[in-house]
């Protein structure tokens, strides 16, 4: 019986790969599922959507690590791909030919625009057959997708009681924290200069609200730089929502139609108002019903999913290389 490990060919494989230095031709098995095998360019052909945007976003041990964490994503896939296409064969089902066609002509519409001829170009650069890539790309993946349903998916009821229980057990990630409906003013400090017009400026502006002024009306009139929203309007925002210390420290002392008085930071002058509250609660599980639901179906279909897998492993002949 085959076991999952750290491939460390694969992973070798596929790190020079995504750096373009090797050619596309470079081959081998990865792994053997019964009598089906998995090359190291099948592995690649599902791995690069995920190492080109690993590339984009990391460097490093950290993109290298990811890398190599596609590669083993992209084999598992793979291996249980087959497993799948296996059962579906050993269990004797049937699909009629119609359900791929329909499939096809999908395919054609959503990713070629109704244009055959882009789709056959594109079989013939690959270098593949019309049936070949019919069979790759429309018949295995529609059959993996019934067979998924059918004992992953389907029948998943989660009962009223298990919501009432997980939701009684986890009624922390319902609380909402104490959060303020902010409007700000921001006067920015010109780097180099005393910045005493900026002062006097934002002074000003205090004292014209002092004087009951509308605080949204002279936000789109003053307040400028990054920070400029219309009205000076920051939304809802609690104690996480990573707004600065100084600014935060203002905002959370002040009650429902209160402003504050002017406070310099570095980059500027700021002045914050609170519009209104809203005082940490629970959500009700009214509120959360549907929420906690899916949570239960998600965790639900994972598990079969799981079970499944190592169901079909057990009795399977497993070789990676």
């Amino acid at each position: 019986m085959g076991k999952w490990f750290y491939c460390a060919p694969l992973v070798a494989l596929l790190v020079v790969l995504s750096t373009r230095t090797v050619a596309d031709t470079v081959d081998g098995i990865a792994a053997i599922v019964n009598d089906r095998l998995i090359t190291f360019s099948d592995v690649r052909e599902v791995a690069t959507p995920a190492i080109q945007n690993t590339y984009r976003l990391y460097s490093g041990e950290e993109r290298d690590r990811k890398v190599q964490q596609a590669g083993v994503d992209a084999l598992n896939t793979l291996v249980e791909r087959a497993l799948i296409l296996q059962e579906f064969t050993e269990k004797g089902y049937k699909l009629p030919e119609h359900v791929f066609d329909s499939r096809m002509r999908e395919i054609i519409e959503e990713q070629y625009g109704g244009d055959k001829n882009a789709l056959i170009r594109t079989i013939q650069a690959r270098g593949l057959t019309m049936e070949q890539w019919k069979q790759k790309f429309v018949r295995e993946p529609f059959i993996v997708q019934a067979l998924r349903q059918k004992e992953v998916s389907s029948d998943v009821v989660v009962s009223p009681a298990a919501i009432e229980q997980y939701y009684s057990q986890n009624k922390a990630k319902f609380t909402l924290p104490y959060q303020v409906r902010l409007r700000m003013i921001v006067v920015r400090k010109e780097p180099g200069s005393s910045n005493t017009e900026a002062r006097d400026l934002t002074n000003n502006i205090w004292q014209k609200l002092e004087g009951g002024a509308d605080f949204a009306g002279l936000a789109n009139i003053y307040s400028g730089g990054g920070q400029k929203t219309p009205g000076g309007d920051w939304g809802w925002v609690d104690k996480e929502s990573g707004l600065r210390k100084e600014l935060a420290d203002l905002a959370f002392a002040l009650k429902a139609g209160q402003h504050s008085k002017v406070i310099e930071t570095e980059d500027g002058f700021y002045i914050v108002q609170v519009d209104e509250v809203r005082p940490e609660r629970t959500r009700t599980l009214a509120e959360v019903r549907g929420e906690v639901e899916r949570t239960l179906a998600q965790e639900m279909r994972a598990a079969r999913q799981r079970k499944w897998m190592e169901r079909l492993k057990q009795k399977a002949f497993i070789r990676y290389f």
